[in-house]
């Protein structure tokens, strides 16, 4: 049986804390524990409330996509944070999130994303069972989302990396994902330009660290890898790229989704973002629909079963571009190829 996207579904906030210092939102679609929503805790400075809940319901947005894309079992969500000084609130932000978790009654499962981290989720999951982080596990979801990313470069390159003849890539924030993304490709003899505010990640051997100053858009290279913040592209930039493809681990990186169809019109292949990076997401699902299967994998075993799905759909995606289809009609026909039960129940029949 096969399933096709569902079309504009309707994100809200489901529950909230607002303090003087800290404003926590839930933001996710109105679903229960048997299909929960699932999304990332991000903690930010943000300007308001308003501009916590509206970040929140875009995140959200997108992690409906992403897991519509890939069948996790798994609706749409996000917690967003607002604090003046983030660092300050962590005690009161685990206290705070627990509780709205636990009165969602498991309709809301979350994990890291910006400003929080492995061991806050540790503390998170010692007062709430709603939180699939792979905590005690040797899987790290980072590293899940950098393997999906190197199965959709290869999607692109029609080939393994092993096979495939070396080129240029440039790869644009290089922590946790994108620096395991340029690494691997530097062993396979690529040319990696890097770029990221803190110079010492984008230095390592075999890695061309770019100066702050450099307009890194006018390198030509075969492979733009997108990993740093949203919005990083600009119009000024994407008419001076000169690249074969982009590759974005980064959520939403152009400014302006058009700037996007302008690329592919100049015959640049762009993959869209939910299509290569969701390897935490299905690690989620593994974690949540084969936890047998889970405990028994070692951390390779699920990044391999991670880049070979990202790499069969963004192969997918690739054909029906090909044949014609527009970006949202080949999404749809991605989304249709799998099976309906969530993709985590496909790593426990295969383990």
């Amino acid at each position: 049986m096969t399933t096709t996207t569902r079309t504009k579904p309707t994100v809200s906030v489901l529950a909230e804390h607002v303090s003087d210092h800290l404003s926590v939102f839930v933001v996710a679609e109105d679903t229960d524990s048997a299909r929960p929503a699932n999304g990332g805790l991000r903690l930010l400075n943000y300007p308001s409330d308003a501009a916590c809940i509206a970040d929140g319901e875009r995140l959200a947005g997108l992690m409906t996509h992403k897991h519509d894309l890939y069948g996790t079992g798994f609706a749409g969500g996000k917690i967003v944070a607002r604090a003046t000084e983030p660092a300050a609130v962590k005690d009161e932000l685990i206290q705070v999130t627990a509780s709205l978790l636990e009165s969602l009654d498991g309709a809301m499962i979350t994990g890291c994303d910006l400003n929080t981290s492995l061991e806050d989720m540790e503390r998170l999951t010692a007062l709430t069972p709603h939180v699939l982080a792979a905590v005690g596990s040797p899987v790290d979801a980072s590293a899940a989302t950098a393997h999906g990313t190197l199965g959709a470069v290869e999607a692109v390159l029609e080939a393994e990396l092993s096979q495939a003849t070396p080129g240029r890539a440039l790869v644009h924030g290089c922590g946790a994902v994108g620096g395991t993304v340029a690494r691997v490709l530097v062993q396979h003899g690529w040319t990696v330009f890097t770029a990221d505010l803190d110079r010492a990640r984008a230095s390592f051997p075999g890695a061309t660290p770019l100066p702050s100053d450099c307009p890194w858009w006018e390198i030509k290279v075969d492979l733009l890898i997108p990993c740093s913040i949203s919005g990083l592209i600009n119009a000024e930039m994407a008419s001076a790229l000169k690249v074969a493809a982009v590759v974005p681990a980064a959520n939403a990186p152009f400014q302006h989704p058009q700037l996007a169809d302008e690329l592919r019109r100049r015959g640049i292949r762009v993959l869209p973002d939910p299509l290569v990076n969701a390897g935490a997401v299905i690690a989620d699902s593994i974690e949540r629909f084969s936890p047998d299967a889970w405990e028994g994998a070692g951390a390779n075993d699920v990044y391999a079963f991670v880049r070979q799905e990202v790499h069969q759909r963004a192969t997918n995606y690739l054909n029906q571009r090909d044949q014609g289809l527009s970006v949202g009609a080949a999404l749809v026909e991605v989304a249709a190829e799998r099976e309906h039960d969530p993709i985590g129940l496909s790593f426990g029949d295969a383990a």
